[in-house]
Parts: C-alpha cells; sequence; structure tokens
C-alpha cells in the first residue's frame, strides 16, 4: 500500500518527483480548491514536517526543472514553514504560551454542520487541506467563540504535518492575535467558489465578526541560539540522535559522524491520534532503518528523551552530537536533559542546517519582508 501521505524518505522524493514533472506548474493555479484526495498539492507535508525530506531539497528538486517564475508561488508555500520556524526560533514566549492555554483548554469539536466532515477528515486520516484548516480555525475561534489555543492542541493531536510553528502561529493568524487586529473570516462564497462537494452551508455565518482574544504571550524577540552546521573533531567515543525534528539526519553533515552507538528519540505526544502515531512509527522504522545501513550500526529505540543519559552511560560515550530540535515539544523535553548530561560531564554538540542558519535570521517581522530577503536566495539556485 502505497501512502497518500509518504511516511518513508524513498516515497517522499517518488512523490516529489512526480509532483515536480506533473503538477507543480499547476500548483498555483489550483491549490486552493479542496478535493477528494487532494490531488492539486503535494502531500509532503507530513514527509516536510519531520524532514524525511528537506525544504532545500524539494525547492532545489522544482527548481532543476521549472523556471522560478512559474513555480514562485509553490517555492514561497514550502518556505512559509522556514519562516514560521524562524519565527518561532526567536519568540519562544508565544510557544509557551500555546502549552500554557491548550493544557487547560481541552474542548471537543461541535458536531454537525459543514466542518463536522472536515472533522471526520482529520480523525480518520490526519489530514486536512490548508483552506479547510484556515475555514474551520474562522468556524472555531469567530463563530463557535472558542478558545484558538484548543483548537491548535486539537489539530496538532491529529495533524501528520503538526508542527509546534506552523500550527501555533496559524491558529494565532485566524484568532487576530498574530498579525494584532486582523483576523481571517469564513464566508459561505469562498467555501462555495473553492469547495466543490459543500453541500449546504447553512450554518456558516456570514455576519459572524471576529471576536479576538486577549493577548497573553510575551512576543519579546530573543537572539537566534548559535549552532554548527557540522560538529568539530571529537576524542573518545561518540553518540549520534536523532528525533521527529530531523529523520534524514545522514543527508547532513552529520552523515560523515562515525558514531561509537546511534539512538532515535521515539516520544510521540500523549494524546497524539492513533492515526498520527501509526504514520509517526512508519516514519520512525525508516528513518532506524536508513541510519543502521548508513552509520553500520543498530539504531537503538528510545521511548522519551528521559532516557537518553541512561542509554549513554551503557554506551560508554564520551560525546553526543545531534540536531538542535526546533522550539517545541521535543525541545521542551530535551532541555533538562541536556544539562543533566552536561552536568555529568558528557559533551554535548548540537547541529543545524545550513539552510535553517541562512533563513532564520530574516524572519523578523511579517512573512513578506521575510520573503524579500529569501526570494534571491532561492532564485539564485537555477544559475
Amino acid at each position: 500500500m502505497v501512502d497518500l501521505f509518504p511516511s518513508d524518505r524513498q516515497g517522499a522524493l517518488q512523490r516529489l518527483d512526480e509532483f515536480v514533472q506533473a503538477e507543480a506548474i499547476a500548483y498555483a493555479r489550483t491549490r486552493n480548491f479542496v478535493e477528494v484526495g487532494h490531488a492539486n498539492v503535494s502531500r509532503l507535508s507530513a514527509a516536510l514536517r519531520h524532514r524525511l525530506i528537506s525544504e532545500e531539497e524539494v525547492v532545489t528538486a522544482v527548481l532543476a526543472v521549472h523556471r522560478f517564475s512559474a513555480v514562485e508561488k509553490f517555492v514561497q508555500e514550502v518556505v512559509w514553514r522556514t519562516y514560521w520556524k524562524g519565527w518561532l526560533e526567536q519568540h519562544p514566549g508565544v510557544w509557551e504560551d500555546y502549552v500554557r492555554q491548550s493544557a487547560v483548554a481541552m474542548t471537543v469539536p461541535p458536531s454537525g454542520g459543514a466542518m463536522s466532515r472536515f472533522t471526520e477528515e482529520l480523525r480518520t486520516t490526519g489530514y486536512m487541506h490548508n483552506h479547510a484548516r484556515m475555514w474551520w480555525a474562522a468556524w472555531w475561534c469567530h463563530q463557535q467563540g472558542l478558545p484558538w489555543a484548543a483548537g491548535a492542541r486539537f489539530f496538532f493531536d491529529h495533524l501528520l504535518d503538526a508542527d509546534a510553528a506552523s500550527n501555533t502561529l496559524g491558529w494565532r493568524w485566524v484568532a487576530g492575535l498574530q498579525t494584532p487586529g486582523k483576523a481571517y473570516l469564513a464566508r459561505r462564497d469562498n467555501l462555495a467558489k473553492y469547495w466543490e462537494d459543500h453541500g449546504s452551508l447553512e450554518d456558516i455565518d456570514d455576519h459572524v465578526r471576529a471576536r479576538i482574544p486577549a493577548e497573553t504571550a510575551d512576543r519579546s524577540r530573543t537572539s537566534l541560539s548559535e549552532y554548527p552546521e557540522a560538529p568539530p573533531e571529537l576524542e573518545g567515543k561518540v553518540a549520534l540522535v536523532g528525533h521527529a525534528d530531523d529523520l534524514s539526519i545522514e543527508t547532513t553533515p552529520l552523515g560523515a559522524v562515525r558514531p561509537s552507538s546511534v539512538a532515535l528519540i521515539d516520544q510521540p505526544g500523549v494524546t497524539d491520534s492513533a492515526v498520527k502515531c501509526a504514520w509517526r512509527s512508519r516514519a520512525m522504522d525508516d528513518a532506524s532503518a536508513r541510519w543502521t545501513s548508513h552509520y553500520g550500526k543498530v539504531v537503538s529505540r528510545l521511548p522519551c528523551w528521559d532516557a537518553l543519559a541512561s542509554w549513554l552511560s551503557e554506551s560508554g560515550c564520551d560525546a553526543l552530537v545531534l540536531m538542535a530540535p526546533f522550539v517545541g515539544p521535543d525541545a521542551d523535553a530535551w532541555r533538562p536533559v541536556r544539562q543533566t548530561l552536561q552536568d555529568a560531564g558528557i559533551r554535548v554538540v548540537e547541529c543545524r542546517r545550513a539552510w535553517d542558519q541562512r533563513l532564520f535570521p530574516a524572519a523578523r517581522a511579517g512573512f513578506f519582508p521575510f520573503w524579500h530577503k529569501a526570494k534571491p536566495i532561492l532564485s539564485k539556485r537555477q544559475q
């Protein structure tokens, strides 16, 4: 069975090639239409979220075949993911605010009406088209008057591509917090235009006004942490550890590391749906198999970040190398463990991809100032 949303690197690369060869040119024209099977989008968001393939690989592949001007909208949408990550890295207080609010704001989505069809699709497939996500979030926040963080948590628990940055900040934008005072409202004519199989839209209130909540997050900007792209030469026994934020580390400079031991942290969210857990498990199996082959070491699967210290002790390693987790659940779980390891004398080296190092600093304000800086960098890839 072929995943509609590839859960292995080879499948993601194959799907990318199919999209580039046959669908990329039509993307700008068709991407907003919500259709069964989602043939008008790349369906690579889950693979990108876990970096089974990277944003850089996707952009490079599409620009190898098409002129930048012909696929600019697709490239722009891929780079939105980078922008959100870079912005949240510099505003971690916004993630902390979501965590606080979502912990006490669990709400079951109302049943019935047009949006219930998307609710069911999300629960059964782990996916919802981006345009439908906007409608659903607007209906949740402004028509139902429910807490934005509760809706964001519902998405985070079910989406295969659930990403701390894009999910949190996208919901904040719809709610009217990310761009202060500017909210997104769902309207019948928009749903009717872009959702052919919409059925009755009588429950969509065309006259509802934005219900913008009070801002409770610390939006102050912090400096980006400095990470090397590649680890230095390390003496002694070196352990290499992977995690869900980057499942293709062998394609980075970490691919040149010759570790004594390799582990993969497999710590799903406690409220993740069964569909999401099953997809993630397949992706983890794929990463384990690839890394076992690449590094020549059987990959240890650790159930949580807290298991890392004892595994390192058993392996007798003196140093640990990994890709730095992004602001989100894995970084939250890693932070206290890193301190414990450093206190125990373990040398910890965190790295970050050159793509992130180059583009994150530009994510200081809105997307379009970011795009103004990113576009020349990306368009040069065809020269």
